[in-house]
């Protein structure tokens, strides 16, 4: 299901309608918002400059830990084609101390699918990224103070998926977790959100909301939807003006726990719609137009229309 879903999302190229206005939200680690592109196309047109050929250091980040630590984090790669950089491990050093190495196609593996090939015997060996600037980041994707570990897995035609390997402060490792695309950690709210373009001709962005639990392991609590492919109740047209339908959808309350790797299914079929704001006008018929908006929510088991109030342009 995710590779499906995620394959799919790549073929969206266009729009067919305007998209959303998305509000600003912090970086994985704290450098300008820039350095951590969200979706595919940030790069140049221009070629990449030339690289060693053979596997060197291509980027070194801190990774401060709870107890105070701080460890090193090396990305190892080279050019994998005429465009794009890869990484095939991450070296975890304490001080000179080698913790840990971290392949990437443990990922690749976990993705894609071949994690039972061999060394060697498959082309995802390595990541593939724009740049080696992108290539790595360094963020704590579970707020219990240690610095985890994200990989630009590869490029797409919509938000940038990330590799993410979790520091288990018991076995003093790092170990894969999960992929995103346009990953965001909120520290403040404890959550973490994935955006991406969905629907036809990406008609709809999605955000899907995450929290962890009491280990630290991420699960869904709820998706939101942005979407121009909706029709309010008659006489009503969606405003495209003041921007689209926005909706939340929650798991069901007997559905097992959704982590980030496992999809979410169909949101009609498999969540409980709970929220709709609707930016609606309606022709008057004497050629002038009135402005609403809808709220929608779930009350008493029923999905019903909470508040609609006039909308008056500013002049």
């Amino acid at each position: 299901m995710r590779r499906f879903l995620l394959l799919t999302l790549t073929l969206l190229l266009f729009s067919a309608c305007a998209a959303p206005e998305k509000t600003s939200s912090p970086p994985l680690q704290e450098t300008p918002a820039e350095e951590f592109p969200k979706e595919a196309g940030a790069a140049s047109e221009e070629k990449a400059p030339a690289e060693e050929l053979e596997d060197h250091v291509i980027l070194t980040l801190d990774a401060p830990l709870a107890d105070g630590r701080t460890l090193t984090l090396e990305a190892v790669g080279k050019q994998v084609d005429e465009y794009s950089i890869g990484v095939r491990e991450v070296r975890v050093y304490d001080g000179e101390e080698l913790l840990q190495t971290v392949l990437a196609r443990e990922a690749n593996g976990a993705f894609w699918g071949d994690s039972d090939l061999l060394p060697g015997e498959s082309v995802n060996e390595y990541t593939q990224c724009w740049s080696a600037e992108d290539s790595m980041a360094a963020a704590d994707m579970n707020f219990d103070g240690n610095t985890d570990l994200g990989l630009f897995a590869f490029t797409p035609n919509n938000t940038i998926p990330f590799y993410f390997w979790i520091w288990d402060a018991e076995t003093e490792q790092y170990r894969y977790a999960f992929t995103l695309q346009g990953a965001t950690a909120h520290p403040d709210a404890r959550e973490v959100t994935a955006e991406y373009k969905s629907g036809s001709a990406g008609s709809q962005w999605i955000t899907e909301v995450y929290k962890p639990d009491e280990n630290g392991d991420l699960y869904l609590d709820r998706v939101e939807r942005d979407t121009c492919d909706f029709a309010p109740e008659p006489p009503g047209y969606l405003d495209f003006d003041r921007g689209w339908a926005k909706e939340t959808w929650t798991p069901a309350q007997e559905a097992e726990p959704i982590r980030p790797d496992e999809g979410h299914g169909i949101l009609e079929q498999d969540f409980i719609l709970i929220y709709r704001y609707v930016p609606v006008y309606e022709d008057n018929g004497d050629g002038t137009v009135s402005h609403f908006t809808e709220i929608w929510e779930l009350r008493d088991g029923k999905f019903q229309m909470t508040s609609r109030e006039e909308y008056f342009y500013e002049q």
